[in-house]
């Protein structure tokens, strides 16, 4: 069982704010982008979200002590983020106390980021590798023409056909009767040698940006980023071929650049 603690001393969000879930998935995608998005918003903490079942872990930034799972906000915006999955059992309680925070702080909208591999299909299309790239899916928990038009113009297909699993799974399968619009952003995501997708990440931080005029976030240095790490996977694949050697990571590979 999940519990939304709210910090001491943090300001409330204001009615009509939205909430965006950013927890580990494919590629790190939407971990990135949550923690991309605090760090250029300046998002302070407002609240963490404790279990029993909670994994025993504390995550030092700036040398301050963050727990795994937190939400950061302020005015209409927050971000619930953590650095690894949950555990599976606990999924459906830690959905449940996010629709129930959000609805009791009259949030227009929880949308969870997600990375997914391979990349989503629309119906009666091909699969196509090459189709993924810099594009995002969604999917909303129940019909909702207005929604889904805000999401096509910013971009965002609608999802086809699927299977999620995760947060965003059970948000969308735990908000279907509720009246607070719930929807999973999708963004396919490499997940090739433990390196995280910076230029996924983008994306879906692009397509927020798109969808939230009132966010202004240059993605840049996160696709900055990706060209790095991109480089440093083709001269470790040229290394394999020429023999086993000793591995190094590209400087300032971080989730949180």
């Amino acid at each position: 069982m999940f519990e939304w603690q709210v910090d001491a001393g943090a300001k409330e969000l204001e009615p009509g704010a939205v909430l965006l879930c950013g927890f580990a998935g494919a590629g790190l995608a939407a971990t990135v982008a949550a923690h991309y998005m605090v760090r250029a918003l300046e998002l302070p903490r407002i609240a963490i979200l404790r279990s029993e079942q909670e994994i025993p872990i504390a995550i030092v930034q700036n040398g301050q002590v963050q727990p795994p799972i937190r939400i950061h906000g302020a005015g209409k915006i927050a971000i619930a983020l953590s650095e690894f999955p949950p555990h599976p059992a606990g999924l459906a309680g830690l959905a449940d106390v996010l629709l129930a925070g959000a609805a009791s702080r009259k949030v227009r909208l929880l949308l969870a980021l997600e990375g997914v591999v391979p990349h989503p299909l629309v119906e009666g299309e091909a699969e196509d590798p090459a189709l993924g790239e810099e594009q995002s899916w969604v999917i909303t928990s129940r019909p909702d023409p207005v929604l889904l038009a805000s999401f096509k113009a910013a971009a965002a297909r609608p999802l086809g056909d699927a299977v999620l699993a995760g947060v965003a799974g059970a948000l969308l399968v735990r908000s279907q009767n509720l009246s607070l619009p719930v929807g999973a952003l999708l963004v396919s995501a490499r997940d090739s040698e433990g390196f995280p997708d910076h230029r996924a990440a983008a994306t879906l931080i692009e397509t927020v940006d798109r969808l939230l005029p009132e966010l202004k976030i240059d993605t840049g240095p996160l696709r900055t980023q990706a060209e790095v790490i991109e480089r440093a996977l083709r001269a470790a694949m040229q290394g394999r071929k020429q023999g086993p050697g000793p591995g190094k990571a590209p400087e300032n590979a971080s989730i949180y650049q």
